[in-house]
């Protein structure tokens, strides 16, 4: 599935927080970046890693939601937001999704759906 619009449209998506190991690929440059998420959306998710990468960077995230250890997602995305977080001594990454299959879409939209529901009262 291609996801197209802008970076305003796909801030419109729910965000939760999630902390979560996260293997960031860098196409073309057989770079492989172990990083760590800060939080997920239906358009993207935001990482934190110790590599510096620019905005505009086309990158591949491979990542298995709570619950569902065995099963990797695998998520096309483009770096749009860069900067270095001086507290953590980390780089974060804001990540838009470009592609992903229909079945990761459906489970990243059913976790991020769940898990940002009030909780019910007894």
């Amino acid at each position: 599935m291609n996801i197209q619009g802008s970076h305003a449209q796909q801030r419109r998506h729910a965000r939760v927080e999630i902390g979560l190991p996260v293997t960031l690929i860098v196409p073309g440059l057989e770079l492989v970046v172990p990083a760590n998420s800060l939080d997920l959306g239906g358009g993207g998710m935001r990482v934190s890693t110790r590599a510096d990468l620019p905005a505009g960077q086309h990158v591949v995230l491979r990542f298995s939601l709570p619950g569902n250890d065995e099963r990797q997602l695998l998520v096309r995305g483009r770096v749009v937001l860069s900067f270095y977080d001086a507290t953590a001594q980390l780089y974060a990454h804001g990540v838009a999704f470009t592609q992903y299959s229909a079945q990761d879409g459906t489970e990243i939209a059913r976790y991020v759906a769940s898990s940002s529901e009030p909780p019910r009262k007894p």
